[in-house]
């Protein structure tokens, strides 16, 4: 198995050094440096890898990384793996990956396996197996747009469609590109492919007994080859071989040369730095594994380790150091003495001091008051005065000197020291400030003017008279004498002051307890600073000698430039670069000490010093590794209510969610990574979203968008291009152009049959009411005129008759008269009557009744029965029975000479039935038909009206006995009637 393994490890992946070397853009490369300078990180089966043996690693021009294992490939983002196996991509026919290639685009990606090659292109796999020599791929090479395959049995080429196979003179080991040339080590030498021919190369290999694993070509020009036990260089001609035994007898399994210089050796037994070809060799980390596989350099520079039973490992270049081999666990405070020894004080632990790698420790033992170190001020030489919670020790070499409260101190618990230019010493306690002058101590309170009595940082700008003094109730000024506070009135951003920094430029830099920073500019103004960017607490500050203020916190060490601090000082809107170290940039600890005084030095060589909660916290200003490359930015997933979808989708209406899921690939600090997002179309200014890796919209109107995302690194360079993804939301079918063209022309044509609909309604009501006045107009002449000429006519007989003294025949001839106004006066009502009817507007029951009562006399009543629940019928249909009754009415009163009639309206749920009875004259059947076919009595028109409405109507009557007029209407089924006598 341990043979088997070798063999894998010794063929993986050999992509063009050189092409390599170019692409990588790195500030600071990975140098020969002690293991401190670099910080760790690992990840295996149960971090998500699909396996623990990593046979390549190789990170794709998109910004992924993949990782090659016996069970699959793992697609690292930096935060989370996405597998891909057999079990879940059928065209991976075998797990067992041995190599990566680049493709043509940014997200094409070659894969080497046991079984042919795989080629991964915007989310797909394709597998070829024919034409190679052999299924079992050892290493892959691409360059413009052409692939190459080296397997166990032979070279070939991917002709775009398969691939086919080049004849060589003996079987391959290893192919490199130089340039556009393909190179291929052989038994018999170094080969040439270039169009479709191969030839020799002018370059030699050097001789070995085994077959070359890898080789190529280092940006000098060097050409470096592997096997299986020794590495070889030719500089300028001259050749050197590292063995075994420079390598502690260990095989090698892989190397690297570094993108800005120097070479990284990966054999059985751990890895190994070379800084030059001629150098030694030096063991650079215990990685809890020996067998090193595989190596890669990102494009920020972190190495990457692949072992044989560990995972995958990184060493990232850290900015912060810590020293071992402290006593100090919580550091408390820090200060360096004359001599360059720095001093670390302790919440316990006592006092250590540090020279030139060499650690000396005082502890009560050795007369400290307390092991407990509240503050430190340094003295001239060696001396150290030291502030502990049971008083005041002065260290002069092997002496320590205390004072306490029986000495005239205000307090034991010494918070804060500094000594004055003058040689005396001032002392924050709990209970004032103390000034010691010489064996004379003297104290100022809060009576005295300052904000308090508990006293914390003390510090007096260099060439300055003041004495700046935080208290928990403002920044207190300490003048000739003369006490002046400032607090939050004054335009502090709050009151409990908990560090002070004068720059050189006259400004005092104040931070405070949960209300962030604020400066005191030269001139005597007061400016808070209000940002998300920069800490809450500020427990201690320290400038460089670059131009840069440092804050510690307890979230991390901030950094930012001090001219951009200022203009933002003084401007409304203004760029601030904000620089964050934390745990990934080599602190201990991101919480930095605030319990002592001072929790933080700037040594006299430039490099400052943090005080945290697990040890110190060193940082060299001049030696910062800055990550330049922004990272490339990925949308993974974009989903509508939670369903995927792709780039270009057009998603109907009715969806309300969508999600984009986005990440920047930066590998140095994933969790610093920084994004911002803006929807066009919907968002008019980006959206700054801190670490969320989310973006989330609901209820988008129609339209068509594109979002666009944007990342920063863990230094604040931004990806200005990012990604961006386009999509369309239809509308509901009601919004679309076409419809609206048929809603409008639905509408004109609405309005046009609105129209004429009126139209002909006007007409017909013109027709109605000429008609009306026409036989208004024929009844007043047929009726009224006639009865009027007939009165005129016997008038005039009258007069004659009376001329001549014919009394009785005048009497006969008014008679006659009289009974023509009647006549005449009834047709009137009828046509009154005619006319109210066809115009009113109330029901059948109470027209019948206005009907009746219009009948009446002194000698003839008309009673009206009303049976059953009012149902109405059609206008129309109502019109139709009213006229019938009219009708039938009228004749009552013209013939029957009756003295009593009964009108009867009955509502039955499926018939309307009307009756009218009269106690007159009555007539036979046979005078009904004489009088019908005379028209007389309208009989055939009352016969005609019942048929018209679907009626049965039905006349009843005998000489004598009065007649019974009855009509039958069904509700269910209007038509069909009859009528009969």
């Amino acid at each position: 198995m341990h043979s088997v393994l070798h063999m894998r490890s010794s063929l993986h992946c050999a992509l063009p050094r050189l092409h390599l070397l170019l692409l990588v853009a790195v500030s600071v490369h990975l140098s020969a440096q002690s293991p401190s300078n670099f910080s760790h990180q690992s990840w295996t089966t149960e971090s998500g890898l699909p396996q623990n043996s990593v046979h390549a690693i190789f990170q794709s021009r998109d910004g992924y990384l993949w990782i090659a294992t016996e069970s699959g490939i793992a697609r690292f983002n930096s935060i989370d793996f996405k597998i891909f196996q057999h079990e879940t991509v059928p065209a991976i026919t075998s797990d067992d990956i041995s190599c990566f290639a680049q493709g043509a685009d940014n997200d094409e990606v070659w894969i080497g396996t046991a079984d042919g090659v795989l080629r991964y292109n915007h989310g797909s796999f394709q597998h070829y197996t024919q034409g190679l020599p052999s299924p079992n791929v050892l290493s892959l090479a691409s360059r413009n747009g052409s692939t190459y395959a080296l397997t166990g049995g032979g070279l070939a080429r991917f002709d775009g469609s398969g691939f086919s196979q080049i004849p060589t003179p003996s079987i391959p080991t290893a192919i490199s590109f130089s340039g556009d040339t393909l190179l291929i080590a052989t038994q018999s030498g170094l080969l040439q492919y270039r169009g479709t021919t191969v030839t020799h190369s002018y370059q030699q290999l050097m001789p070995s007994s085994q077959a070359i694993r890898a080789f190529g070509y280092m940006p000098d020009h060097t050409f470096w080859q592997r096997t299986a036990n020794d590495l070889s260089f030719t500089a300028n001609g001259n050749p050197r071989t590292i063995g075994p035994q420079a390598l502690n007898h260990s095989r090698v399994e892989s190397f690297l040369p570094g993108a800005r210089g120097g070479f990284w050796i990966g054999t059985s037994k751990g890895l190994y730095h070379l800084d030059t070809p001629l150098s030694s060799p030096l063991l650079q980390s215990d990685l809890g594994t020996d067998s090193i596989l595989s190596l890669r350099e990102d494009a920020e520079g972190d190495l990457w380790i692949g072992t044989e039973t560990s995972g995958l490992h990184v060493l990232r270049h850290r900015n912060f150091r810590s020293l071992p081999g402290l006593n100090a666990r919580m550091v408390t405070a820090l200060t360096q003495t004359g001599d360059g020894a720095m001093w670390i004080g302790s919440n316990g632990d006592g006092l250590d001091r540090w020279l030139a790698g060499a650690i000396h420790s005082l502890s009560s033992r050795d007369g400290l008051l307390s092991d407990i170190v509240l503050s430190l001020a340094p003295g001239p030489g060696e001396d150290l005065w030291v502030g502990t919670p049971d008083g005041l020790n002065h260290v002069q070499g092997d002496r320590i000197r205390s004072f306490t409260s029986a000495d005239g101190l205000p307090d034991d618990f010494i918070r804060s020291l500094l000594l004055d230019n003058d040689g005396t010493l001032w002392i924050g306690t709990r209970r004032g400030l103390a000034h010691l002058d010489g064996q004379r101590i003297t104290t100022l309170t809060h009576a005295d003017g300052l904000g308090s009595d508990l006293i914390g940082a003390l510090v007096r700008p260099s060439g300055s008279s003041d004495l700046w003094i935080a208290t928990l109730n403002g920044l207190s000024l300490l003048n000739n004498g003369t006490i002046k506070t400032f607090t939050t009135k004054d335009g502090l951003s709050g009151d409990i002051i908990t560090a002070l920094y004068p720059d050189t430029q006259g400004n005092l830099w104040i931070g405070t307890r949960g209300n962030g920073l604020t400066v005191r500019t030269a001139n005597g103004r007061f400016i808070a600073f209000r940002r998300d960017d920069l800490p809450n607490t500020v427990d201690s500050i320290l400038g460089d000698n670059f131009g840069s203020l440092w804050l510690g916190s307890a979230h991390g060490v901030f950094r930012a430039k001090l001219f951009e601090l200022i203009a933002c000082a003084s401007a409304s809107s203004c760029t601030l670069h904000i620089n964050h170290y934390g745990t990934p940039d080599g602190m201990p600890t991101e919480e930095v000490s605030a319990i002592g005084h001072p929790s933080a030095w700037k040594a006299a060589e430039g490099s400052l010093w943090f005080a945290t909660r697990k040890g110190v916290a060193i940082i060299d200003p001049s030696h910062l590794f800055l990550n330049r490359v922004a990272p490339p930015v990925v949308i993974e997933r974009f989903t509508v209510d939670d369903a995927e979808r792709s780039g270009g989708a057009s998603i109907p209406p009715g969806h309300s969610r969508l999600a984009f899921e986005y990440i920047g690939l930066s590998f140095v600090a994933p969790s610093r990574v920084r994004y911002r997002y803006r929807l066009e179309g919907f968002d008019k200014q980006w959206t700054e979203a801190g670490s969320r890796r989310t973006a989330f919209y609901t209820n988008l109107p129609a339209g068509k968008y594109r979002f666009l995302v944007q990342a920063a690194n863990n230094d604040g360079l931004w990806n200005e291009r990012g990604a961006e993804l386009s999509f369309s939301i239809r509308p509901p079918f009601y919004r679309t152009p076409w419809f609206l063209l048929l809603a409008i022309a639905l509408l004109a044509g609405l309005i046009v049959l609105i129209y004429r609909l009126r139209l002909r309604r006007v007409r017909s009501q013109f027709t109605a009411v000429l008609a009306e006045r026409t036989r208004v107009a024929r009844e007043i002449h047929d009726t009224l005129a006639q009865s009027f000429v007939g009165v005129s006519v016997q008038l005039e007989l009258t007069t004659q008759l009376l001329a001549h003294q014919q009394n009785e025949a005048a009497r006969k001839q008014l008679d006659q008269t009289r009974a023509y106004v009647r006549e005449g006066i009834a047709e009137a009502r009828r046509s009154i009557w005619d006319l109210r009817a066809a115009t009113a507007q109330n029901t059948l029951p109470t027209r019948l009744s206005q009907l009746a009562e219009s009948f009446e006399s002194k000698s003839l009543k008309l009673p009206i029965q009303i049976g059953g629940t009012y149902r109405p019928l059609d206008p129309a249909m109502e019109n139709e029975i009213l006229r019938i009754a009219q009708e039938a009415l009228t004749n009552v009163s013209r013939h029957a000479q009756a003295t009593s009639v009964t009108v009867s309206l009955n509502y039955e749920p499926d018939r309307l039935t009307l009756v009218i009875v009269d106690n007159g004259l009555g007539f036979s059947p046979q005078d009904a038909e004489r009088f019908s076919a005379h028209g007389h009595f309208g009989l055939q028109g009352m016969r005609e009206r019942a048929q018209h409405i679907g009626a049965q109507l039905a006349v009843i009557s005998c000489p004598g006995e009065g007649t019974q007029i009855k009509l039958t209407l069904s509700l269910d089924n209007q038509k069909g009637g009859s009528a009969h006598v």
